[in-house]
């Protein structure tokens, strides 16, 4: 069995490098279409961190675990393989609650069972409920847009009611989005968000 079939020692050493880059190991993804098989492993920071993950930083982990993989066959196999190290695109499905912890401070648009649409900011997880502010955002006029009827500004929805939910790109977040964040973990503050009722 290949590296390819069986990725234990792969996803091992995968781990103690990006370990010691700051790093952590999100998923190993293998396509074999085409001549060469392709191994893509998209790495991320720790979920307690916020930002991005810096590309100087990936590049000097992937370039370590190349010199790994060309040096020892037990990770992928003798024969050629494609490997490629990469971040989570901004059009990542958020699915698990990591996702969630990695993506507070960040404007998202989800979904619930209901089949309500929101478009809110991230403030906080304990990987059980969201606590959001809603940003509905503007139409293509240019108007604000209104808040789903009966929602209030701040809500609580258990991530067990998220059906699917992803980060919305933004050029100019709030000025106050530290405040914001900071205020959302404290525990001595009044939360008055309403929990939405499914």
């Amino acid at each position: 069995m290949s590296g390819l079939d069986d990725q234990t020692i792969l996803r091992e050493t995968a781990t103690r490098v990006l370990d010691a880059h700051g790093l952590v190991l999100e998923e190993v993804e293998v396509r074999r279409g085409g001549k060469t098989p392709q191994v893509r492993i998209v790495v991320d920071l720790p979920e307690d961190q916020l930002g991005s993950a810096d590309l100087d930083t990936v590049a000097e982990a992937s370039r370590e675990l190349s010199e790994l993989v060309d040096a020892d066959d037990a990770l992928l196999g003798s024969a050629p393989v494609l490997l490629e190290i990469t971040t989570p695109g901004v059009d990542r499905a958020l699915t698990a609650p990591r996702h969630f912890r990695r993506s507070r401070g960040r404007l998202l648009a989800l979904t619930t069972a209901d089949g309500t649409d929101y478009r809110a900011r991230l403030l906080a997880t304990d990987g059980e409920t969201l606590r959001l502010r809603q940003e509905p955002g503007r139409d293509d006029r240019g108007r604000p847009l209104k808040r789903p009827a009966g929602t209030s500004e701040r809500l609580e929805i258990p991530l067990a009611d998220v059906t699917s939910a992803r980060v919305e790109v933004e050029f100019d977040p709030p000025d106050d989005l530290a405040q914001l964040l900071a205020d959302a973990e404290s525990p001595s503050s009044d939360h008055t968000a309403a929990t939405k009722e499914i």
